[in-house]
């Protein structure tokens, strides 16, 4: 009985962990390297520009990873895997403390983007959809939500340790948090997938066949990745990741957009709080919603609010009504964030969900990184930002089109559907011998 019990925590412990490897996760290691890059600049007597392209050879090589990581995480044991991850995520931290020279800090940054990839880019969303097929989208929205939450909570800590203590100490500081928090559940919770075998099971499990006649596991539920990559679906949903990151990218901008119209730069700060504080409510609500209401409705109504959000930016200069018009854009986000990882695990099953999601992520993870740049140049031809938010409603209106087309093929569903008939024909006469 208490192997029962304890087999049926377990989805709820993968959850929970998975909001700890988001908020710390995220919050430290994705959101807090820019916070050192005034110091740096001025301890290593290097421009602002010099030391930033760190985060860009990190993005880069975070973007390179995504081609592999899917396929790797679905073949050495997660709890292995994050946890080597992590912990050489750690000790690079911890390593930065002693640095001196910019090589050094570009040669690290690039080992993060290697190693953070698959705990905190993959791990959340593959676990997740591996260990619930109800709720889904509630686990998914919470755990994801708290990504935005860490780096709110995080980037005022993390400054006041570099404020206080020194930037070698807060690199030292942040290496022991992250072990602390994440390796216990990366060693002992993080399995990849329910062992049937063994009592567990995914929340809200519907029997299946998971064992071959010879007891060796069979090939969880969907589509391989070569059989989604030749279907329109994934052609969509790649154009959704790809769309919804070219909006989120004007993010970085928002803050000089706002001053370029007379706002403060403490007002434009604000907005962009706004903008956290909205992805956050967003991803978490989404997820609920996803789960209970029809998904063309959920996925047409947040993207309503995202492009009602940045085409109220570009009408309006007032400080209250821009950090209402970040809020909503914010909300928005929860389609790329949440709804895009929901939408490929319902439109190709489990089976190379990994896989799947990774290849997807990179697309958007390239495309996210050439973006920032793009909006900056149409800043720097038209003089305004303004081109580019009236850009981003056009693409929220092209990105969720696409994303409920994408849905309506969804090949899973259409399988199911084609082998309805089949299995009840197939049913029909065994019900009654025997009877």
């Amino acid at each position: 009985m208490s192997e029962q019990k304890q087999a049926a925590r377990r989805p709820w412990l993968v959850f929970f962990g998975c909001c700890v490897l988001s908020f710390v996760g995220f919050g430290l290691i994705v959101n807090t390297p820019g916070l050192y890059f005034a110091t740096l600049g001025k301890e290593l007597s290097v421009s602002r520009a010099q030391i930033a392209l760190a985060s860009s050879i990190m993005a880069a090589t975070g973007a390179i990873t995504m081609l592999f990581a899917g396929r790797i995480m679905k073949r050495i044991d997660s709890r292995l895997l994050i946890s080597l991850c992590i912990a050489a995520t750690a000790l690079i931290f911890f390593a930065q403390s002693f640095f001196g020279q910019l090589w050094q800090f570009y040669l690290s940054f690039g080992l993060i983007g290697i190693v953070y990839v698959i705990p905190i880019s993959l791990a959340p969303s593959v676990l997740l959809a591996n260990w619930f097929e109800n709720k889904l989208g509630m686990v998914m929205g919470i755990a994801l939500g708290l990504s935005g939450i860490g780096g709110t909570v995080f980037n005022p800590i993390v400054s006041s340790f570099i404020t206080t203590l020194g930037w070698r100490t807060s690199y030292r500081i942040t290496a022991i948090i992250i072990a602390l928090c994440i390796l216990p559940f990366s060693m002992f919770v993080f399995k990849f997938r329910p062992d049937e075998t063994r009592g567990e099971v995914a929340y809200g499990h519907t029997a299946v066949a998971v064992t071959k006649d010879d007891g060796i596991p069979a090939e969880l539920p969907g589509l391989t990745a070569k059989q989604a990559y030749r279907t329109p679906a994934f052609v969509l949903l790649v154009v959704v990741s790809v769309l919804l990151q070219i909006v989120a990218a004007l993010v970085q901008h928002v803050s000089g957009y706002e001053l370029s119209r007379g706002l403060t730069l403490d007002q434009g700060a604000v907005v962009v709080s706004g903008i956290m504080f909205g992805a956050a409510i967003g991803k978490a609500t989404i997820g609920i919603l996803l789960d209970k209401i029809h998904t063309k409705f959920v996925l047409a109504l947040y993207g309503l609010l995202g492009l009602a959000g940045w085409g109220l930016m570009a009408l309006v200069v007032t400080p209250t009504v821009a950090t209402l018009s970040g809020f909503l854009a914010g909300l928005g986000q929860g389609v790329v964030l949440v709804a895009l990882p929901w939408l490929i695990r319902k439109s190709f099953g489990q089976r190379d969900y990994s896989e799947i999601l990774s290849i997807v992520s990179m697309f958007g993870a390239v495309t996210s990184a050439v973006a920032v740049t793009l909006h900056g140049m149409v800043f720097d031809v038209t003089g305004s930002y303004v081109p580019s938010l009236i850009g981003n409603v056009v693409l929220y209106v092209i990105a969720i089109g696409a994303a409920i087309v994408a849905y309506t093929m969804r090949p899973v569903a259409t399988a199911q559907r084609a082998a309805k008939p089949a299995v009840t024909a197939a049913a029909r006469p065994v019900a009654h011998v025997g009877k």
